[in-house]
């Protein structure tokens, strides 16, 4: 059964794809059955710049055990670069 679990989020900075740097404003979060990822569902992550949808995306496809320990680690950075302000 599809989920149609998703969110947007309002992002500020760059992708690469290819040889180049792109500038990117959001990201589309999807929790769904998995298409390449070797697991029941999946996380979907995919940035793009709005003004180019098609050409700026860059998807990336992750487990949720995945994410977790992504979020974990994004939250861990966050905490120590703080330190430094």
């Amino acid at each position: 059964m599809c989920t149609m679990i998703s969110q947007k989020a309002i992002v500020k900075g760059s992708g690469k794809k290819t040889n180049n740097w792109i500038p990117i404003d959001s990201c589309d979060i999807y929790y769904d059955h998995s298409t390449y990822v070797d697991c029941e569902h999946s996380i979907t992550l995919s940035f793009k710049n709005e003004m180019n949808p098609i050409d700026s995306r860059i998807t990336v496809e992750i487990t949720p055990e995945s994410a977790q320990d992504i979020i974990k680690k994004i939250n861990e950075a966050l905490k120590q670069g703080n330190h430094l302000s």
